[in-house]
């Protein structure tokens, strides 16, 4: 059920988050009003330092699980965006060693990036990546092993050939450790005992007695309700597949712009390319 949840558009679980707490206390709150529960100004001595406990306890668990899923969520985007680096570094260089090559790996790898946010980013792929992704991945390879054994051949390029194969050798390494990873996933125990508290909280308040003014009661109550919701939102955001898709299809998009406009500008632009090209 958390996973479904977590499926859900941001906005759609932000909104559910808030309406949550609001819907909750709204009855409390007008059967305190109206006296229906009994309450009096004394019953602060008890109400207040209660909600002061579950509120710290609430706090606290609520930074240690926001800490934990941001830091899982963005090693996850870090381990793509290292992964798509290392593929422009490879295609820079093949354009520079093998120009012949460079159209047809580079329209390979394109092929890949598209797997990857088709069939590992937009659907959760099984550990240890998407079929189809993997074998485009190996067609890539294939292309890479061969432009390597010709370097190798020539005394002249070995060095080259020694360079390159450290750039595929890390992109691997880049592909096995993303596809393995583990997502950043709330824990269900630690979801229930935060939601827990959090309804607790907010039920708290809305218990202390009604002052003078009504709307002063119905504005602590709201507002305690919606800060709660607001944050738990946040929490389920952070854990959401929207949180990390966005910034991950944004990275590949990002790259396979720069491809594109690599086509147009000169290799001699670069900095390490030479002024003059010998045919």
């Amino acid at each position: 059920m958390l996973e479904q949840f977590l499926g859900l558009p941001s906005y759609l679980i932000i909104t559910l988050s808030v309406l949550a707490p609001v819907l909750l206390v709204v009855p409390i709150v007008r059967l305190v009003t109206k006296k229906r529960i009994d309450t009096r100004d004394d019953d602060n001595t008890v109400l207040a330092p209660t909600i002061a406990f579950i509120g710290t306890a609430f706090t606290l668990l609520l930074a240690f699980v926001i800490v934990n899923i941001w830091s899982d969520q963005v090693a996850k985007q870090d381990v793509l965006f290292k992964e798509m680096t290392t593929i422009e570094n490879i295609l820079i260089e093949v354009k520079i060693i093998d120009p012949t090559l460079a159209p047809t790996l580079k329209e390979k790898v394109l092929e890949y990036m598209d797997d990857v946010v088709k069939y590992e980013i937009d659907q959760k792929p099984p550990i240890g990546g998407d079929k189809v992704t993997e074998e485009t991945f190996e067609q890539v390879l294939v292309m890479i092993d061969q432009l390597e054994r010709k370097l190798s051949a020539d005394p002249t390029t070995a060095a080259e050939a020694q360079s390159f194969f450290e750039e595929t050798r890390e992109w691997i390494t880049d592909r096995e450790m993303r596809v393995n990873k583990a997502s950043g996933e709330l824990d269900p125990t630690f979801t229930l005992i935060l939601i827990f508290l959090a309804l607790l909280t907010v039920m708290s308040v809305a218990l202390l007695p009604a002052s003078s003014a009504l709307w002063a009661k119905w504005t602590q109550t709201i507002g305690v309700a919606t800060a709660v919701g607001l944050v738990m939102g946040l929490v389920f955001y952070i854990a959401s597949d929207s949180f990390t898709k966005g910034a991950e299809e944004e990275q590949i998009l990002r790259i396979e712009e720069a491809l594109y406009k690599s086509d147009v500008a000169p290799m001699e632009t670069r900095k390490d390319a030479p002024s003059e090209i010998e045919g």
